[in-house]
């Protein structure tokens, strides 16, 4: 497996901003120390009230306290939750115009992971899944699927008012349609502030401690932590626009599937026809809607893509959109009850499964997944789930339900502390962990109950001024307990 440090996998020399690198990036295996040539030392940069200047550039200061976190998705929900509940004082910055990441995005993406050994994990991924099974007539729908366990199939477009909601009542600092950018360094493994970029132009967030809930570890990369990225040879999952589709007879379609699981005879048939239908779709994760006479369409598979390249990405989205439309002109040529159907709405923008996981002070393997490790000392989330590994390189879909539902393995406290960073942690699928591990931990609710964890933590450093590798395990998991998670499946 290779790591990198540094920012671009594809570049020899790596600039940023505010570490005066440029560093040359190696490639190096796994355990061999990084290989960094540091060319200068590090820029100077003075505050002067609510200003900061780096080489004569004024940046305005619009957060100066004690945890900021970067990335507005279940991950960074849970962080910044959890640390402004202890007192903290908080912001959380989201690139998109709504919070949620892909509970809102998703087009209604089922919100998983959050009953591993059919127990909930609590906390505040439980609060938040309770307020949205008893929405009233936005209620999501709860079903048991199998493999998987409990999904929340639910209207993304309600989700999105309610967080909205939820987060305003909490007093929650939150800065949207603002994107990280860039970070300032305190000294070689400490972070005095992130660089964001909007509408008002470049400012600057200062904190005490910073909680990368990107999706990507943007800031963990941008500050020169190593991570891994795909499997060994760099292949990662393929990505997803979800979408849902209106006017369709549910039941006479649930009546053909039966006859033609995965719609494989359909396939056939538009194949011999020269009907556009891609082979890496899988139509077999096609399901009833939450919304009437509706079909929830989580099957176009978009192969290659690097959710950490905006051309990359943009190709995605490009081909991803035409993917959409060929299915659905697909469902209506030769599903029967989807003559008439059309299309309801789809992600704001492809789904990403899997792009950087950093190199942490602890890491999840597949073999702790297949072994049902418990780690009581160091857990800080339960999880349980299929290798669910799609479309990655050259390869087909691939389910493996290797793990027992009634079991579940633990993650570790040091999976979300980047070896070469003192204040950053990070919340979300870019923990440490091997690429197979991380396709059985990528649930949405999971990753609430990471992020709680992340968010607690980060107020017991700035309180303790301490590290983030220094924290006392015992005293993070009491007051996880104290705050409703479950750590030990006790309930």
């Amino acid at each position: 497996m290779l790591y990198i440090r540094g920012e671009q996998v594809y570049h020899e020399i790596n600039y940023m901003r505010f570490r005066e690198l440029p560093c040359r990036t190696f490639f190096t295996r796994l355990n061999e120390p990084p290989r960094i040539i540091k060319e200068t030392n590090m820029k100077e940069w003075t505050k002067e009230g609510n200003v900061i200047r780096i080489n004569g550039e004024e940046i305005p200061v619009i957060f100066d306290g004690d945890v900021a976190v970067a990335g507005g998705g279940p991950g960074g929900l849970g962080a910044a939750i959890a640390a402004k509940r202890l007192g903290a004082s908080v912001i959380i910055v989201e690139l998109n115009g709504f919070l949620g990441g892909m509970c809102s995005y998703g087009a209604g993406m089922p919100l998983g992971g959050a009953y591993p050994g059919l127990k909930t994990i609590g906390g505040i991924a439980e609060e938040i899944l309770t307020c949205v099974r008893t929405a009233g007539k936005d209620a999501a729908d709860v079903r048991h699927m199998p493999l998987f366990g409990d999904w929340y199939f639910h209207d993304a477009e309600y989700f999105k008012s309610f967080i909205a909601k939820f987060v305003r009542e909490l007093g929650l600092k939150v800065r949207l349609h603002t994107m990280f950018s860039d970070v300032i360094m305190k000294d070689d493994r400490s972070l005095a502030g992130i660089i964001v970029d909007s509408k008002n132009g470049r400012e600057a967030i200062l904190a005490k401690a910073f909680i990368d809930a990107t999706g990507d570890a943007d800031v963990c990369a941008r500050a020169g932590a190593r991570f891994e990225k795909g499997d060994e040879n760099g292949d990662m999952m393929g990505g997803t626009i979800v979408y849902n589709l209106g006017g369709v007879d549910v039941d006479a379609y649930m009546a053909y599937i039966k006859e033609d699981p995965g719609l494989k005879k359909a396939i056939e048939k538009a194949h011999a026809d020269g009907f556009p239908v891609s082979d890496d779709d899988k139509f077999s994760s096609i399901h009833k809607g939450v919304r009437p006479n509706s079909l929830f369409m989580n099957s176009v598979r978009v192969r290659g893509v690097d959710g950490t390249d905006a051309d990359s990405l943009t190709e995605a989205e490009l081909e991803g959109r035409i993917r959409v439309q060929e299915e659905v002109e697909f469902m209506r040529a030769y599903i029967p009850g989807c003559k008439e159907a059309y299309i309801m709405n789809t992600g704001s923008q492809i789904g990403i499964r899997d792009t950087r996981r950093i190199i942490g002070e602890d890491r999840l393997t597949e073999k702790d997944c297949l072994d049902l490790r418990k780690r009581p000392e160091s857990v800080i989330l339960r999880c349980a789930g299929p290798f669910d590994n799609t479309t990655r390189g050259h390869a087909r879909t691939n389910v493996l339900n290797d793990i027992i539902m009634e079991e579940w393995y633990d993650i570790p406290y040091g999976c979300i502390v980047p070896k070469d960073l003192d204040n950053v942690v990070v919340s979300g699928r870019t923990f440490s962990c091997e690429c197979m591990a991380l396709t059985s931990s990528r649930g949405q609710a999971l990753l609430m109950g990471l992020g709680q964890a992340a968010g607690t933590a980060a107020k017991m450093i700035v309180d303790a001024g301490i590290a983030f590798k220094d924290v006392d395990v015992a005293a993070l998991q009491e007051q996880l307990t104290k705050d409703g998670c479950d750590l030990f499946g006790r309930e």
